[in-house]
């Protein structure tokens, strides 16, 4: 019993002797204690799959705003994002204020769902000429404005508001949905066939052409 009692041992010995084995004193004992948690750590990342592997998780938590600006550069995004913003008055009331408009220019951004760079901008473009059309509004109904000038505020927000649907329409256009235009760029009438130009409705005869 000296020898698990004595002092002088050390911890690794006490427990090797009190587990039943033969030890002697000052003997080396191997090592029984489970491996280090760094060690496990590193067993675990290199049973991770190689760079081969697609790493899609990553990217997407790597680029929040995407949904935003449509571009897979996350700076891009920030930055449309950001003029957009900048393009935006922020009342100083309680209720309308910048987490307020942040989050109205963010929803509105988001709303056009923007695939590419290039619908990001013109996102962006639509939303400031919203915003925009909507100060010029705002501003015309000011109590004592004179005439002269709400009267420029309404043509001026009328105007922001008619480039807005531009957006919308260059939009549209872009993703393939925009109407369809057929233009004729020549005409030939054989011998005794006839050319009609214009809107004809059954039961009517060729426009400009009496009955007779």
């Amino acid at each position: 019993m000296y020898a698990l009692t004595d002092p002088a041992a050390s911890i690794p010995q006490r427990r090797a002797r009190a587990a039943g084995a033969v030890a002697a004193p000052g003997a080396p004992v191997p090592a029984t204690t489970p491996p280090r948690p760094a060690e496990a750590l590193k067993l675990r990342v290199s049973a991770e799959p190689g760079p081969s592997a697609p790493m899609v998780k990553a990217e997407v938590d790597a680029n929040p705003f995407r949904k935003i600006g449509g571009s897979w550069v996350t700076e891009f995004n920030s930055v449309i994002l950001r003029e957009t913003l900048g393009t935006i008055r922020v009342p100083g009331g309680e209720h309308d204020g910048q987490d307020q408009r942040s989050r109205a220019v963010m929803a509105a951004l988001m709303a056009f769902k923007p695939k590419d760079e290039i619908e990001g901008m013109l996102a962006a473009q639509a939303t400031a000429l919203h915003f925009g059309a909507m100060e010029c509004f705002r501003r015309a109904m000011i109590p004592d404005q004179p005439f002269d000038i709400a009267s420029k505020l309404r043509r001026d927000g009328a105007n922001l508001a008619r480039g807005m649907t531009e957006m919308l329409d260059a939009i549209a256009r872009k993703r393939g949905k925009g109407p369809q235009v057929v233009r004729v760029e020549r005409v030939v009438v054989q011998d005794g066939g006839q050319a009609i130009v214009g809107a004809v409705s059954a039961g009517t005869g060729v426009p400009g052409r009496g009955e007779g």
